[in-house]
């Protein structure tokens, strides 16, 4: 079994979730979805079972059992530093964006097993953004999510830092909800 790590699933306030799918979806759909993606990013996440799991946000929730470490309204990047600090305690910590409703449990230990002995293993979505990352060691690197083509970001952030950077391109990781063509693609995959 590859090191033990701890995946931090970070959860933006559901009554502000998927903001650009206004144009498709009303403030409720958006919550329900967000709500959906996270049950299946979490499911994943406990069967890949490479160590703890901690779902960063202020919303009031546990979803399975899964504890919740409250983000205390930090911006996005800030929040998943503070939960590096406060209670990652494993070697590797795991940030795993809620959206993928196409990620599995062998995913993420792809994920987990490409990370470098020091450093970050980048999950690069189909836009250049990123959908996870995993470090050696934990908060070794601040995360960069939602900058625009934030995996090259990431990359450079690590090594600047004199870290090993290394892209992991895997469709599960991949594939994230954020526009209406991908809720289509989502919808038309499904049938």
């Amino acid at each position: 079994m590859a090191a033990a790590a701890h995946v931090l699933v970070p959860l933006k306030r559901l009554d502000d979730a998927k903001s650009r799918l206004a144009a498709v979806l009303s403030a409720d759909e958006r919550a329900g979805l967000m709500l959906e993606l996270l049950k299946g990013v979490l499911a994943a996440a406990k069967e890949a079972d490479v160590g703890p799991i901690t779902v960063v946000s202020a919303e009031l929730l546990a979803p399975n059992g899964v504890a919740r470490f409250d983000d205390r309204g930090l911006a996005w990047n800030d929040a998943l530093a503070a939960a590096m600090r406060e209670v990652v305690t494993e070697p590797i910590a795991v940030v795993l964006s809620a959206d993928l409703p196409r990620v599995s449990a062998g995913d993420i230990r792809t994920l987990v097993e490409a990370t470098p002995d020091r450093g970050m293993a980048i999950a690069r979505a189909l836009d250049g953004g990123t959908n996870a990352v995993s470090m050696r060691p934990a908060g070794a690197v601040t995360t960069h999510f939602g900058e625009p083509s934030s995996a090259a970001v990431h990359a450079s952030a690590a090594a600047d830092a004199g870290l090993v950077a290394r892209i992991v391109d895997v469709p599960g990781l991949a594939f994230d909800v954020d526009t209406p063509d991908d809720l289509l693609e989502l919808r038309e995959g499904a049938q």
